[in-house]
């Protein structure tokens, strides 16, 4: 059985894994000396309503490269295949080159094809705004 991972659910699923690991690794440097783990102010990942410059696009166009690889992989590993969560969290990381990522988590061919394709979206920037005490309040753009 093939997996469809152009489905919408299945790409609204790997866009939340996204947001969460860009969410969980951003710092907000509010001065020079003071910076805020973003994940630790509140925001898990869930609050698209403060998210402005979704990386949509992006993640679609991936979806599409990469589908071949994903359903082969989905479908060699069977009930052992990631869930679209995890692998747009390590999308991310192998996006952003942080020695991690979708190139060493025992994915085999199908995961280094991957991972080299992440790296040609490049680095996503996030810039916040807003008041420190109030993190209901800030937005959170992709540059």
């Amino acid at each position: 059985m093939t997996c469809d991972v152009l489905s919408e659910e299945f790409a609204r699923r790997f866009e939340r894994g996204v947001w969460r690991e860009l969410i969980e690794s951003a710092m907000v440097e509010w001065s020079p000396d003071e910076t805020t783990n973003l994940y630790g102010s509140g925001f898990d990942g869930t609050e698209t309503e403060y998210l402005r410059g979704d990386p949509a696009d992006d993640i679609r166009d991936y979806l599409e490269g990469a589908e071949p690889d994903l359903s082969s992989l989905i479908e060699r590993l069977g009930d052992r295949a990631p869930e679209a969560e995890e692998l747009g969290r390590n999308w991310v990381l192998s996006r952003q080159r942080q020695g991690a990522g979708l190139w060493d988590c025992g994915y085999g061919p199908e995961g280094d094809r991957l991972h080299e394709q992440a790296i040609f979206y490049g680095d996503i920037l996030l810039e916040i705004s807003g008041v420190e005490e109030d993190c209901d309040g800030w937005v959170v753009r992709v540059l």
